[in-house]
């Protein structure tokens, strides 16, 4: 009996998807897997209604991980977890479930916060190169609030529709940055918009 527990542990750990990267060589992995992740739109489903963005090519690094990251499934049923005073809303993969690598920083003189745009993450221990999160991304509301942003965190895309939805995410209660009843999402590649 143990044999077959140990058994149907292995059986699914092995199918759990392959979300992590080597950590020592992220750039390489992401640009061997851009072949395979050409898409660029996604959309994303709430209860509030659903947000579409386009991702940048100019920062071909985040958008491969994003797209790779959505069509593994990551990013089902996620939740945005943190509204961010008066700049924005934070969801994805939060820090306890955060994953083995960093994406390396793709800062764009052109690609700056402005109400709209999608930026990821990232965390400042032991980060001195400002590599982002792979997993955690925040879509901004307030131009002149997130100015501070620029060239700290990755602006990798913008809302092309949905923008009410995410002024609507960004209105309900919250107490101390948290959300009292956060919104779940689940992204998906764009195929129609």
């Amino acid at each position: 009996m143990r044999f077959l527990i140990i058994l149907l542990v292995l059986g699914l750990w092995a199918c759990q998807p392959k979300w992590k990267l080597d950590p020592k060589n992220v750039d390489k992995q992401l640009t061997q897997l851009a072949p395979e992740h050409p898409e660029s739109r996604i959309k994303f489903e709430t209860r509030l209604g659903d947000i579409f963005i386009e991702l940048d090519s100019r920062t071909p690094m985040h958008r491969v991980n994003f797209i790779r990251l959505v069509k593994l499934g990551y990013f089902t049923d996620r939740l945005f977890y943190r509204n961010i005073y008066e700049s924005g809303i934070q969801g994805g993969g939060e820090y306890l479930d955060r994953l083995n690598y960093l994406v390396p920083a793709e800062y764009i003189d052109a690609l700056k916060p402005v109400r709209g745009t999608i930026a990821m993450a990232r965390y400042d221990e032991g980060n001195p190169q400002k590599s982002s999160s792979p997993t955690e991304f925040f879509i901004i509301t307030d131009t002149e609030q997130a100015a501070p942003y620029y060239k700290n965190y990755v602006v990798f895309g913008k809302v092309t529709a949905g923008m009410a939805v995410v002024d609507s995410i960004k209105h309900e209660r919250s107490f101390d940055e948290k959300p009292v009843v956060p919104v779940r999402f689940t992204i998906s590649i764009d195929e129609d918009h």
